[in-house]
Parts: structure tokens; C-alpha cells; sequence
């Protein structure tokens, strides 16, 4: 396993802690949890979770001192300043701290649940239908994706610490996490070319369609090309010359009327023929899942995508990683609290034999080359984080089909013709990269990949597999040419399996694996969070890559890691297929629960359910006669957790963030100086905040002369 015996501690309470420990543990980190006489709370709460985070790991309640001694990462979720207080900072190589809103800034010491804190993130503002009470996103996948963003700062920071020996901090931060997933960069897609400063809630079109056998089809139609398609498969051509219904906002203009067009067409089909027809016509499309369906979808069954939990008797997602030169962890029962007591605290040195020791500066990955072939947002996503840790990133393209993310511009071609170079998404993922053309379907083009191939450290790509396989750059081909190479294979489904060759994007995902599931109106279908798969999977990848890079500089062997979109997000939403597998009941949605609309036009406040003495129906009252800011500075003085929901687009003016450095300018030729946000950790041998990115995203080619001649 990459880090076998690199020893893992885990003060931490909750999910997010426990995804970070879980992510170590899977790459064969050996953790030990440290847990008070109670246990972590988790446990009570939610006992089957807590063993599928834990799983393979050890329990110990009693002195944490000699074992943060002799830990190699530590991970703690106290309030700020309390750990510094115990001491705990600053021992092991590497300490990780995660808290709702990071070290530092007005509101460091205040803690709000994950459901609470989409609101102040902007995320339950551009969720839900506008005239109806915004939605919170269910299944606190936000402290999913922290606990990510937690485990991809301890790799890295691990990467340099063990290298220069000098113990480094890293500081998690829950709102900058969800602000940088749960919307689609809200604030550059209000202030580039074509864009509008103001709120805006809606849900997809086409989205979550009922089928006449009682199910639900998803079907995503991202570019045009894919709504023709669509539309094809409806025996509906005579709508292909209809240019409003083309783009995602002229189909939301006309909502009624293209709503009673599909759902006329889905209730006259099972959800699976639907499925079938679109995957001919190479339309993202999948039947919405849930704790029962999920196992069975012939894609994991054939991946083996779900295993049975040791020591009981219901099933979980397997580990997200698949990495070619170490095997799989053969996992353990999670620990009875303080099982391992007992057991002694391991005597130095560590049995984590760090990496040679060499110069490392605030960007440890200076020197690395990497060819990345990725497009849209998830893979991009990961090789962003590699630039950003100084890795030379070379983005390439083709003339022919230039990455698809170009062309989600708000601006159209014939309002500039440099349309294709003003896409916020685009931007957000490409920062510090360089840019070439090449065709890949010429030979002198595949060619020079070659001979690139053969010069770089890392290789990434996240088409469907026929597409490398096509071009011959399988990973074996890319092996031959470069023994040791990492290269990163990131398609929807697989390199393997019934549905290899389906495309699926973030909102496929959604669909599949629960998250739309549990997300929508009470009594309503399932409503996708919208995009955020993309950026987590690509968090996830990034964590592989750093581990694969610190095998290489360990070893000197490459290799293969396999990730699917799939896998990851069914790896965030374990606890629905738990528990249908262990009690037979399905969770359902989360509804409109805890949002109160408050005096003023579309104000409302999300307030923790669990902690308010009022029924609804009052607490609505109560809101309503109340502006926002009153009534969250109430509820917190009466200790409510609450927050004012602000629009995503307004990040910019959060003292928060402000205080963090969240945002940094970074000038582009064609879109001027914008604020682009950076990444929800600070590591304390830096890059310091606010100084993430070391240059603009690349025009279509910019560097063809410098890299190709």
C-alpha cells in the first residue's frame, strides 16, 4: 500500500475528521483513534457511519500524548485554539485542523453544523425553484468534502514535511470548502463577460424525469449537441431548429412547456429503456438511485463496487482508489471504543520511512512535469492543485474539439468572437497552466503527445477509455514510452465493465449514487446539488496523485491510478446503501426543514433543526417578523446555531473570506483582472493565502511555440 505504516491520529469528532482518517486509512496509513471515555459522538449518532469511516483502524481512550508523539499526521476538529492549548500543534510532522470557518477572521471561533452552514456558504441560495423556499442539500456532503480537502492537505503537506523535517499545520476550513464546491464559481460566473450580479435559483432542464415503472431517469444535456440528441431519441426533430431551446437558460424560459415535453415522453417508457436510448444517442443519462438500487447497477456489480463491512453483515462502497502497483487494503472490523487501550504507542523511529532528505520550498511540487489531457471541470480540478504546488502543468487541447468547458461562456459567439475564451469554469481549473494544440488524430500530432509523454512525471486524462485507447495511449502504451510514468485515468464509469464506455457527468453522478435522492421538496422528485461530484472527485484524484508522486520519489516505480466518478461520489454516500442493507429502510429526502423566510424580499435563514425548542410552524412566525441579521443574532445569543442565506455571488464582500485571503486577483488577457478563488486549506510552509495561483488560465494554444518548437 503507497502509505503503509505512515501512522495516522485521529482526535477528531464527526464525519469530516473521520472521511480524512478513512481516505489515509485506505491507502494503508495505519490510524488510531483517540477517543474520550464516551466515545466520538458519531458513534451514538449514527453507528454504522462511524464504523464505515473507521473500518480497519484502532481505538484507544486515554492519554493522547504519547501517541500524537509518535504520529506522523494528526487530525483534530476542536474549536480553534483549543488544541493549541492541549499542546497537541506542532509534535507531529504533520497536524490538521478542521473547524466551520479555518484559523483567523471575525468568525474563527464560531462552529455551525454543515445543513446551517450552506447557508452562509451561498449554496442554499442557488438551490431550489425561485418562489419556493430555497433547498439545503441533503446528506452533509460538506463534511464529505472537507474531510477530502483535509486528507489532500495532509498528503501534501506530509510530501514536504517528510522531506525537510519541519513540522507544518494544516487549516481546514468547512466554509470556504462548500463555497468552492456547492456552486459553480458563483462570483467569477457574475462578473466575467456576460454575466448578472444577482440571485438566481432553478433546477435543470431536463433534470429528474418519473418513468411509467415508478423510478425516476436523469438526463443531463450540458451542450447542445446532447440536447439534439435528446431530442432525436424523442422523435422530436421538428424542435432541432428551435435555437432558445438549444441552451440550458431559453429551456429554463420556457419550463412549462419543455417539462410537459419530456415527462409526456418518460411516462410512456420504463426508466431502464430510457437509459438505453440515451446511451446509444451518447446522452448522459441514468436512473436515479438510492439505498436499494444502488448496489445493483450493473456497473458496480461488475467492479465489485460494494463489499461486505467486516465483523457484520451489510455492505459499503469499496475504497475509491485503484492504484496498479500496491494491492488493496484487506480491510478489518472498526474498533469497539478503546478496544486497543491496551496496546502500547509504537516506539520510535517511525516505520514510515520518510523520503531522502532534499531541498523543498512553499511549492513541493516544483519540478514535477505534467501532460494533462483532462477536460470540463473534475479532472482539471486535481491538476490545478499539482500547479498551484508548483508542478509545470501543460494543458492539452485540440483545435478540432478544444476542452467543453470553453463554451459555457455567458457571452455567445456573436457577441465576441473570443467567446470560448471567457468561460469562469474554464478559468477557475486551468490557473498557472500552460496551454498547446495538438491533434491527436494526425500522426505528426500523436507524435509530439509521444515524445511529451516520454519527458513528463505525471499523465492525466478523464474521457471515456476508448478515447486514449484509441489514440494508443492505453496505460501500457504510456508505460513503454515512459516506465515511470503516474498517469491518472479518471472516467464516469471504469476502464472496465458493462457501462465503460457511457459518458457521465457531475450531475450523472448525482443522479446515480443517492445525492439527488435525498435532496428536494418534501413530497417532490429529487433535485441534483449541481456540479458539486466535479470538483470532489477531482479533490480525490488530486489526493491519489500526490500519494502516487511520493511512491515514485520513494521507489521509483509509477503507476496506474484508476478512478471512477462513480465509485468516489458512492464513497460519499455510503450511509444510504448501509443502512438499506442493514435495516431494509430507505432514507428519503431531506425536504425544506429549518429554512424560515424572514421580513424583506427572498430572505431567509437556515436554523439547526435539532437544536430549536420551537415547532416549525412557530419558528416560522417568528422569522417572518424578524430581518435576517436579527434573527440570527437571536438565535445565536440563545445558542441556535443559525445563518443569514447570502447569495453565492456575494464572496467577495464576506470578512470571513476577506480576512482568509480566499480570493486572489490574477489578470487574463481577453477577461482582465478577476478574483479567482483558491483552496480551503492553508498549509503553513505555503503557499501563503491568497497566493495560490502563479498565473492566468492559457488561451487556446498560447504556449505552442515555446513548448512545441
Amino acid at each position: 500500500m503507497i502509505y503503509d505504516g505512515l501512522r495516522v491520529v485521529d482526535l477528531s469528532a464527526g464525519i469530516a475528521g473521520g472521511y480524512c482518517s478513512k481516505l489515509l486509512t485506505d491507502l494503508g496509513a495505519d490510524a488510531v483513534k483517540l477517543e474520550p471515555p464516551d466515545g466520538d459522538p458519531l458513534r451514538a449518532e449514527k453507528p454504522r457511519l462511524f464504523d464505515y469511516l473507521h473500518t480497519s483502524q484502532r481505538s484507544v481512550v486515554g492519554d493522547w500524548r504519547p501517541w500524537v508523539a509518535r504520529a506522523d499526521v494528526v487530525i483534530e476538529s476542536f474549536r480553534p485554539g483549543v488544541a493549541e492549548e492541549m499542546g497537541v500543534h506542532g509534535i507531529a510532522p504533520v497536524t490538521v485542523s478542521i473547524s466551520s470557518f479555518g484559523r483567523g477572521g471575525p468568525d474563527s471561533q464560531r462552529e455551525l453544523h454543515e445543513e446551517v452552514l450552506q447557508a452562509r456558504s451561498g449554496s442554499l441560495s442557488v438551490h431550489g425553484h425561485m418562489g419556493r423556499t430555497p433547498l439545503t442539500v441533503g446528506g452533509r456532503l460538506g463534511e464529505y468534502v472537507t474531510g477530502a480537502f483535509a486528507a489532500l492537505g495532509a498528503v501534501t503537506a506530509w510530501y514536504r514535511a517528510s522531506r525537510n523535517r519541519v513540522p507544518e499545520h494544516v487549516d481546514v476550513s468547512m466554509l470556504e470548502a462548500m463555497q468552492l464546491t456547492f456552486a459553480v464559481v458563483p462570483t467569477l460566473m457574475a462578473r466575467f463577460p456576460g454575466g448578472m450580479e444577482r440571485s438566481f435559483r432553478w433546477v435543470m432542464i431536463p433534470g429528474n424525469e418519473p418513468t411509467n415503472d415508478g423510478h425516476y431517469v436523469g438526463i443531463t444535456t450540458v451542450t447542445k449537441q446532447q440536447w439534439l440528441s435528446l431530442l432525436s431519441c424523442m422523435g422530436r426533430d421538428d424542435l432541432v431548429g428551435d435555437e432558445q431551446l438549444g441552451t440550458m437558460i431559453g429551456r429554463f424560459q420556457r419550463a412549462k412547456e419543455v417539462n410537459e415535453l419530456l415527462r409526456g415522453w418518460t411516462m410512456r417508457h420504463t426508466a431502464d429503456e430510457i437509459v438505453e436510448r440515451c446511451a446509444a444517442a451518447r446522452v448522459p443519462a441514468a436512473v436515479v438511485g438510492n439505498g436499494e438500487l444502488l448496489p445493483s447497477f450493473p456497473q458496480l456489480v461488475a467492479r465489485d463496487g460494494f463489499v461486505e463491512q467486516p465483523g457484520a453483515s451489510w455492505r459499503r462502497p469499496r475504497a475509491p482508489f485503484r492504484c496498479s502497483a500496491v494491492v488493496d487494503r484487506v480491510m478489518t472490523a472498526a474498533p469497539a471504543l478503546g478496544a486497543d487501550s491496551r496496546d502500547a504507542p509504537p516506539a520510535a523511529p517511525r516505520a514510515h520511512e520518510p523520503a531522502p532528505v532534499g531541498a523543498i520550498g512553499e511549492r513541493p511540487l516544483a519540478g514535477v512535469r505534467v501532460l494533462d489531457f483532462t477536460a470540463f471541470w473534475s479532472g482539471p480540478f486535481a491538476t490545478a492543485w499539482l500547479a498551484s504546488m508548483g508542478a509545470d502543468v501543460i494543458k492539452v487541447e485540440s483545435t478540432k474539439h478544444p476542452d467543453g468547458i470553453r463554451f459555457s461562456a455567458a457571452v455567445r459567439p456573436k457577441d465576441d468572437p473570443q467567446y470560448f475564451e471567457q468561460s469562469p469554469v474554464f478559468h477557475a481549473a486551468n490557473l498557472g497552466k500552460k496551454g498547446i494544440t495538438l491533434e491527436l488524430d494526425e500522426p505528426e500530432g500523436l507524435a509530439r503527445a509521444k515524445g511529451l509523454i516520454a519527458g513528463v512525471d505525471v499523465v492525466a486524462e478523464n474521457f471515456t477509455p476508448r478515447v486514449m485507447d484509441g489514440f494508443g495511449l492505453s496505460y501500457d502504451e504510456v508505460r513503454a514510452l515512459n516506465p515511470t510514468v503516474v498517469m491518472l485515468r479518471l472516467p464516469a464509469f471504469g476502464l472496465t465493465g458493462p457501462w465503460r464506455d457511457r459518458p457521465g457527468f457531475a450531475q450523472t453522478m448525482e443522479q446515480l449514487t443517492g445525492m439527488a435522492w435525498v435532496t428536494g421538496y418534501e413530497g417532490g422528485p429529487p433535485i441534483i446539488p449541481a456540479g458539486l461530484v466535479d470538483p470532489t472527485v477531482g479533490t480525490h484524484a488530486a489526493i491519489a496523485l500526490v500519494a502516487a508522486l511520493d511512491w515514485r520519489a520513494r521507489t521509483g516505480k509509477g503507476q496506474l491510478i484508476e478512478m471512477a466518478m462513480i465509485e468516489v461520489a458512492a464513497a460519499m454516500t455510503a450511509e444510504q446503501v448501509i443502512e438499506y442493507s442493514a435495516t431494509g429502510e430507505l432514507i428519503g429526502r431531506r425536504g425544506e426543514g429549518g429554512v424560515y423566510q424572514c421580513a424583506g424580499d427572498d430572505q431567509w435563514v437556515a436554523v439547526d433543526r435539532d437544536a430549536d425548542p420551537m415547532a416549525p410552524n412557530e419558528r416560522g412566525a417568528w422569522c417572518a417578523s424578524r430581518a435576517p441579521d436579527d434573527a440570527v443574532r437571536e438565535l445565536l445569543e440563545a445558542g441556535i446555531a443559525a445563518a443569514a442565506m447570502v447569495p453565492a455571488f456575494t464572496a467577495l464582500d464576506d470578512p470571513q473570506l476577506q480576512a482568509r485571503h480566499f480570493f486572489q486577483p490574477v489578470e487574463h488577457p481577453v477577461v482582465g483582472t478577476q478574483e479567482y478563488p483558491g483552496w480551503p486549506m492553508r498549509l503553513s510552509g505555503g503557499p501563503k493565502p491568497g497566493e495560490w495561483w502563479t498565473g492566468a488560465a492559457p488561451t487556446l494554444g498560447q504556449h505552442n511555440y515555446e513548448l512545441l518548437t
